[in-house]
């Protein structure tokens, strides 16, 4: 469609110079002669217009075109968003059945599994061995998010090497800033992947962390209870755990 209004523009262009050869017929000499007066100066004077004029309408011609080239789009479309890809990372964890931080009941869970945290209540206390299991589980999980996110490095490069063939066949500066924002927001990606690998981490190493307290604590607690357990009765009370009553000082 550009190309045709050019077309017409140069059309114009020529009938206008066509015009002026026309207008430039030399004049015949006065009463009736059939003798044609040649007057140098002026066709010198109109040559002199007719390649300024030229040279007019060559400068329009050059604007307009840099004008079309500028206002050509084609660089945009590129982007795409990974919200899904940035879903599946998180809930992979889940998948293979550990603790995830995309858990919506994330905080009674993490009481439930380690009750060691709070020594007061016993109820729904949890195995060692399932706490040990969902441990196992969301370290397992957090290496398949990151093994996910290696396995999308090919895609990623297909997109950056069309970025790249972009940025080396624009053609106006409107082209050149719709590549620009492009790798803008390919660069905002590749943040965002990077933060949901360190919560990954820190997702991994806070589960592996409560485990170890909590075996602590119960491994306490147990302990305490055998204790006060195998006191006979008769003995001083300080003897029996959890009673409260300080050895005698000797």
């Amino acid at each position: 469609m550009k190309s045709k209004r050019f077309s017409r523009f140069l059309f114009a262009v020529s009938v206008a110079v066509v015009w002026l050869l026309v207008a430039s017929v030399p004049a015949r000499a006065q009463f009736g002669g059939s003798q044609i007066v040649f007057d140098p100066n002026m066709f010198a004077r109109q040559l002199q217009q007719l390649q300024q004029e030229t040279a007019t309408v060559t400068n329009l011609a050059q604007q307009l075109q840099y004008a079309i080239k500028n206002t050509t789009g084609g660089g945009a479309g590129v982007w795409q968003s990974n919200q899904n890809l940035l879903t599946n990372l998180g809930d992979l964890i889940n998948q293979q059945e550990g603790l995830s931080y995309t858990f919506q009941g994330l905080a009674q869970q993490f009481q439930q599994l380690y009750p060691g945290f709070n020594a007061a209540t016993t109820a729904g206390v949890q195995s060692p061995q399932t706490t040990i299991n969902t441990t196992l589980d969301t370290l397992n999980g957090a290496l398949a998010s990151a093994q996910a996110q290696a396995q999308n490095f090919q895609a990623e490069q297909a997109t950056l090497q069309n970025l790249e063939l972009k940025n080396q066949t624009a053609i106006g500066n409107l082209q050149a800033v719709q590549v620009s924002n492009e790798i803008a927001l390919a660069q905002v990606q590749q943040v965002q992947m990077l933060r949901q690998l360190v919560m990954a981490q820190m997702n991994s190493q806070n589960v592996a962390a409560a485990n170890q307290v909590n075996s602590q604590v119960q491994g306490n607690l147990a302990a305490q209870a055998i204790l006060s357990a195998q006191a006979p009765a008769g003995y001083p009370d300080w003897l029996h755990a959890g009673s409260g009553t300080a050895p005698p000082q000797p």
